[in-house]
């Protein structure tokens, strides 16, 4: 696509304090009464309401905000308000607390809530919402990042507890890679694999996942303890190499001081999102650097203060959330910034304090509602949201027909 830019901003926006997490509101109107009663739920975005789209007019629109989350609430479910009324109780309802990590299956988003160590699970055809806290070796510490591969399998980067844990499509516990840590030192877990060995390194496996991601044979894995990304056999949970595939002797363009976040292209290129470095790095399929996203640390278009998450579309286009400026910058496959949207100010859908970003193919159908008359939806770009209205942005790529 041609390289748009926004004109009428020369700066990122400057990071704000954190807004506090909205209230809950009863609806005692007649109508909604009505529809409590019918058992219907309003859908996360009122169909009245007009349409935002990035960038703004007089530029060509590319993107339009779908929905938002937040909780049970915006799915229309959840305890009963009749009854509530009946008895005389407010509804207790679900919250997302503070998200991160995020991912689509099945009909299903996956929000890694650090707030409440669960993995929250939004049922977007049954419009129902529940909370994922298992227990024993499994159990949850601090999961920041999820990835659910074909069949279902989750995969979470438990960050405090060192290791990536492993769960059927039926919430079962399947195993865990890397040592379990606790707070008194390290405890292991017996379902954990055998402790590996970096080929290049020779550190032990304790490690500080902060993403985990799964792509065809292999499962890639942040480690910020160990300042590289472990590239594993997934069926054999074993470790193949690091990226860099030498972090001891790496030079400073290959070097990562702070992995972050990961994503992997259609040709099986590596995209490492480095707060330590403030820029997203890309890597061969093999571990070799090849070339860097972003042109430092600054609150300027192309510049970064504090990237997170990144994600990669079928053509190549890059997208890097940066928490600091609370806005995702778009980038060309050449590294060319071609847009960035998300901005709070004049905008309300806008982001607070963004976290991850992922981009899905397969969900178009269930938003089809909510895309405007003439707007053409490619696919969707989900963006998490650790303070304000919308916890989870839904957002649809596209153009103007």
């Amino acid at each position: 696509m041609n390289p748009p830019t926004n004109h009428t901003n020369t700066t990122l926006p400057p990071k704000r304090p954190p807004s506090p997490p909205p209230c809950g509101r009863w609806l005692v109107a007649g109508v909604a009464l009505l529809a409590v009663l019918a058992g219907c739920g309003a859908p996360p975005q009122r169909a009245s309401a007009p349409a935002t789209f990035y960038p703004a007019a007089p530029q060509a629109a590319r993107l339009q905000f779908l929905a938002g989350y937040s909780g049970e609430q915006d799915l229309g479910g959840g305890p009963n308000k009749f009854a509530a009324f009946v008895v005389g109780k407010e509804p207790v309802r679900k919250p997302i607390n503070k998200p991160y990590g995020v991912a689509l299956h099945d009909g299903k988003i996956y929000v890694c809530d650090t707030g409440s160590a669960a993995i929250d699970i939004i049922d977007l055809r049954t419009r129902e919402f529940r909370y994922f806290t298992p227990g024993g070796d499994g159990k949850l510490v601090t999961p920041v990042n999820i990835s659910v591969d074909h069949d279902g399998t989750r995969y979470v980067a438990d960050s405090a507890g060192g290791q990536i844990l492993i769960y059927g499509r039926d919430d079962s516990f399947l195993g865990a890679i890397g040592e379990r840590v606790s707070g008194k030192g390290r405890a292991h877990s017996p379902a954990s694999v055998a402790p590996v060995r970096a080929e290049s390194t020779g550190s032990e496996a304790e490690m500080k996942p902060t993403d985990v991601l799964v792509a065809g044979d292999r499962l890639y894995v942040a480690d910020l303890k160990n300042h590289y990304v472990r590239v594993y056999d997934k069926a054999k949970r074993q470790l193949l190499f690091t990226i860099p595939r030498s972090p001891a002797t790496a030079d400073a363009q290959s070097k990562l001081f702070a992995p972050a976040n990961l994503a992997v292209d259609t040709q099986g290129r590596v995209y490492v999102s480095d707060l330590g470095a403030f820029r997203v790095l890309q890597y061969s399929p093999d571990g070799q650097f090849l070339r860097q996203f972003g042109r430092g640390v600054g609150d300027k278009p192309g510049e970064f203060a504090r990237p997170k998450g990144v994600a990669v579309d079928r053509e190549g286009r890059v997208y890097v959330v940066d928490a600091a400026t609370q806005v995702v910058q778009i980038f060309d496959p050449d590294g060319r910034l071609l847009l960035f949207f998300g901005d709070r100010q004049g905008s309300t859908p806008g982001l607070d304090l963004p976290a991850k970003v992922v981009i899905d193919y397969d969900h178009n159908a269930l938003f089809a509602p909510q895309v405007a008359p003439d707007f053409q939806l490619e696919y969707l770009v989900i963006v998490t949201n650790q303070f304000g209205e919308h916890k989870v942005s839904v957002f649809g790529f596209g153009h103007k027909k």
